[in-house]
């Protein structure tokens, strides 16, 4: 008996030890993003939107192949949230520096039309399912003796419903503590810590923050659930490429799932509750050689509203589908100028002078950083993502057919989204490598 309690209270205090402890800040940031009081049968975007839609997710592939070669790994990524963050920027931008972030969004030149796409999103996402938990949150955190312009904070404060906080810090861990702090307010826990001590200069000036929260379960019910765990199937290989397997618990179901085979790839959609929120998985034909490389490759090209109008609902799919759980951290100037914003980074060249009411001071970002987590598992999904843009200051210088019936058994390397049906938006994307 006494062994016991020795081995229990060794196990509960290296559990402690792994318990991080959220510091708790005087008045933290508010929280402001609108809560649906109805639900919508679809989100509902004119031809404009629609067509910003299509670019986010043109920017959105094209994104997550640059970081698949920054870094050929395993990865979940948010682009709806980069993409909230760079937008409220923006407005804050001007000249060639607002051109590069809204040319290499896609999204034209017309800010003003730019905002209201986002609002229509913000206000219209959380409530097309009400099954679906999900929160699109935005903040600003300002140091003292910069204010904002007040057109810039009418825009954050109307369209992104960002509350501006002014802060004296006496540390920059006192920075990092209140940014942590939201992010973990704001995705009930699930990203925590998304910035170290580090990531925050002397020359901080501002943080322009974003918070996408989704929690979703699987179509179907108690009587009828779409996994059940007691069928998972334990220690299933999982075949590399390149060669070699690993193991994975593998979870299958049969439905008349949306599918649609593609040039050197095949796509499942799988519902979540209300049918209105999919994981989609683009799995490559080849198994154990480059599949995934090759996809990657062509995915920039490939147009997301033409896959989606691709899946058919005619066949039965026996799926296979792994349970995973992985988080990523992404440092994104290197990505974001390989991609056509460059000026924005330029300590010396940036034009963000349309932020702050203050002269004799230059400003620039000098990171954005985003930290995403999801877990996949029988009864459904969980994802967040925080995407910080960190300002730095200087003084200036200046039917009717035979049911056919397929395995998808995603058991090699593969890519896989949460998306929106109705609007075709992104929100989240990432690369399942069974490592």
């Amino acid at each position: 008996m006494k062994r016991l309690f020795i081995v229990l209270a060794a196990v509960l205090a290296a559990a402690a030890c792994n318990t991080q402890v959220v510091p708790k800040v005087d008045k933290p940031i508010d929280i402001s993003s609108p809560e649906p009081e109805k639900t919508i049968t679809k989100v509902s975007l004119t031809e404009q939107q629609q067509a910003y839609m299509n670019a986010g997710n043109a920017f959105a592939f094209n994104c997550l192949a640059q970081l698949y070669k920054e870094n050929p790994k395993s990865m979940v990524f948010s682009p709806l949230s980069l993409q909230y963050a760079l937008a409220m920027t923006v407005n804050g931008a001007s000249g060639e520096t607002a051109a590069e972030i809204t040319r290499t969004l896609g999204y034209g030149e017309d800010v003003n039309a730019l905002n209201e796409y986002c609002n229509v999103l913000l206000n219209q996402l959380p409530a097309v399912d009400s099954e679906v938990e999900l929160k699109l949150t935005d903040a600003m955190l300002v140091l003292d003796g910069f204010p904002l312009k007040k057109d810039f904070a009418n825009i954050l404060n109307k369209t992104y419903y960002a509350p501006v906080e002014y802060i004296n810090p006496s540390s920059t861990q006192e920075v990092v503590d209140r940014i942590n702090e939201w992010a973990y307010r704001n995705t009930k826990g699930f990203i925590y810590p998304l910035l170290n001590p580090g990531d925050i200069s002397s020359n901080f000036v501002a943080a322009i923050m974003n918070a996408l929260y989704f929690k979703a379960a699987w179509r179907g019910d108690k009587h009828s659930p779409m996994f059940l765990e007691e069928l998972t199937m334990k220690n299933t290989p999982f075949y590399l490429d390149g060669g070699g397997k690993s193991q994975v618990d593998m979870m299958p179901t049969v439905d008349f799932f949306p599918y649609a085979e593609m040039d050197g790839y095949r796509v499942v959609g799988i519902p979540y509750a209300g049918e209105k929120y999919y994981m989609y998985i683009l799995l490559p034909n080849e198994t154990g050689k480059n599949g995934l490389a090759q996809l990657m490759k062509k995915l920039p090209a490939q147009q997301w509203e033409t896959i989606l109008s691709a899946l058919q609902t005619d066949t039965r799919v026996l799926l296979q589908l792994p349970k995973f759980e992985m988080e990523s951290r992404f440092e994104l100037p290197g990505t974001l100028k390989a991609m056509g914003i460059v000026r924005a980074f330029d300590d010396s060249s940036a034009e963000f002078d349309n932020m702050f009411d203050v002269i004799g001071w230059h400003f620039w970002i000098s990171n954005v950083i985003q930290k995403a987590r999801i877990n996949v598992a029988e009864w459904g999904t969980e994802a967040a993502a925080v995407t910080v843009v960190i300002m730095d200051k200087a003084a200036s210088a200046g039917p009717g057919e035979d049911i056919k019936e397929v395995e998808f058994h995603a058991d090699h390397p593969f890519v896989y989204l949460i998306g929106e049906r109705s609007s075709g938006a992104i929100l989240f994307e990432g690369i399942y490598d069974g490592r």
